[in-house]
């Protein structure tokens, strides 16, 4: 006759996995016989003495997945905006075809809510990568501009479904008093692409020609869909019973600050990812590359310690000498003449971008509860991609009027004032800071994660 303790192992079964609230272990199951059975949570979620650990396999798969997402975005940064040009395309018609990547991206952001309580999360990034993987191969027939529209067009689905869904799941799996440091270490692999996708662009589109750079930035994204299916699958959180499913929401009520914040570095980084290229062509220098390359520099060292700081102080101490230095960065680009001016240049426009994007996501996520992640993520996305699509069409009407690409970075220049102007008035006089609450802290795997304390992170405001 089976033993008590032997029938009660036959019966239990474990839940599925959910990040942030973990299975309670069952009763007379060794913890590594328990482990055995959950793979998964080991991958996603493990602890060390301090609680919830952030270094896990699953996050540094995320990274990885990262890398092959943005080397395929980056490569294309210096090499289209001419490739279109060479076909006939004017200075704004660029700027419209640009435009379409951030509307079919916006539609996807939308959608990516509802989505991920039908689909499986994986499911939906696997298919944004093929999208995009497809939109790339289609860039070298598109000779049109109809055909480069569509083209531009598929390649924002692609990306907006992949970019939205796997930083609501990678958020997931970062504790909550880690969020700044996780979300900055998450854009890692960005530093690597940012740095090699310019010059292997501009390496491929001279030494091979274009169709060999399209056809490796869509081997890029087959190498994402492949590399995920390495991965356990994970669960998103979906709104508590009683709730009503997501609505479509273009930008949520929730992330109002950051998301506004996000559309102004939108503006700015448009300038860059646009007409940076085709400013240097103008002038007669081949500096577009290495200006990427510098900039990987302020990158790095803004994601090492960044995070920490804001962790620690609250976003107030980072996120104000981003935008100064985005500015600084902006009114010197027209200036370089050499080297020297450059490297000043790219190094400050790595420092501002590698501390704004982490920042305000953390800042954004740890407002906000779980389940409201992808719609949070949705929304920042958005704010970012219609900054990018407005940028790219107003500094494009610009350079247009003004018959050069200089106009653009006044206009950027501009744009990066306002900015600093938005981020002191709402956090330093709208919202001052006040003691409050630090980030909740990961608890012990087995526990379900209580609700929101009395307020958030010291330096957040709701």
């Amino acid at each position: 006759m089976a033993s008590p303790s032997t029938s009660r192992q036959a019966k239990s079964v474990p839940p599925p996995v959910r990040p942030n609230q973990p299975p309670a272990p069952a009763r007379g199951i060794p913890k590594a016989a328990k482990m055995k059975q959950d793979p998964a949570r080991d991958y996603y979620f493990s602890e060390d003495k301090d609680g919830q650990k952030l270094w896990t396999k699953g996050f540094r798969a995320f990274i990885f997945l990262n890398v092959f997402i943005f080397l395929g975005f980056d490569v294309l940064l210096p090499t289209l905006t001419v490739y279109l040009e060479g076909h006939g395309h004017s200075r704004d018609a660029i700027g419209r075809i640009f435009s379409l990547f951030t509307v079919a991206a916006i539609i996807m952001r939308m959608l990516a809510p509802r989505l991920v309580l039908a689909i499986r999360p994986f499911v939906l990034v696997r298919l944004g990568l093929l999208l995009a993987g497809l939109a790339a191969l289609s860039y070298f027939f598109a000779h049109s501009a109809p055909a480069a529209s569509l083209a531009r067009f598929l390649h924002g689905l692609g990306f907006g479904l992949t970019s939205t869904v796997l930083t609501a799941m990678a958020a997931q799996t970062v504790p909550g008093n880690k969020m700044a440091q996780g979300m900055g270490f998450l854009g890692l692999g960005t530093i690597l692409t940012l740095a090699v996708g310019p010059s292997l662009g501009i390496w491929l589109r001279d030494g091979f020609g274009y169709l060999v750079l399209f056809l490796t930035v869509s081997g890029f994204y087959v190498g994402g869909l492949l590399w995920t299916l390495r991965m356990p699958d994970l669960a998103l959180p979906g709104p508590p019973p009683d709730k009503p499913r997501p609505k479509l929401v273009f930008l949520s009520r929730q992330a109002f600050a950051p998301s506004a914040m996000m559309f102004m570095t939108g503006i700015s980084i448009s300038a860059v990812a646009i007409y940076l290229a085709l400013f240097f062509k103008e002038t007669g220098l081949g500096y577009s590359g290495h200006f990427f390359g510098f900039a990987t520099i302020g990158i790095l060292v803004s994601r090492v310690f960044a995070g920490q700081i804001q962790d620690r102080f609250g976003h107030r101490m980072v996120i104000s000498p981003a935008i100064a230095s985005m500015t600084a960065a902006i009114i010197l680009i027209p200036s370089i003449r050499d080297t020297g001016l450059l490297f000043l240049a790219a190094v400050l426009w790595g420092l501002s971008t590698g501390t704004i994007f982490p920042s305000v996501q953390a800042l954004a996520f740890n407002s906000v509860k779980p389940h409201q992640r992808t719609s949070v993520a949705s929304s920042l996305f958005n704010a970012f991609d219609l900054g990018i699509g407005f940028g790219s069409i107003l500094l494009g009407l610009l350079s247009e009027h003004f018959e050069t690409y200089r106009a653009a970075f006044r206009g950027a220049m501009a744009n990066c004032l306002v900015f600093l102007g938005f981020y002191l008035i709402y956090y330093f006089v709208l919202h001052p800071p006040s003691a409050r609450t630090r980030p909740r802290a990961a608890l012990p795997q087995g526990k379900i994660l209580p609700k929101p304390g009395p307020g958030p992170a010291r330096g957040q405001t709701p």
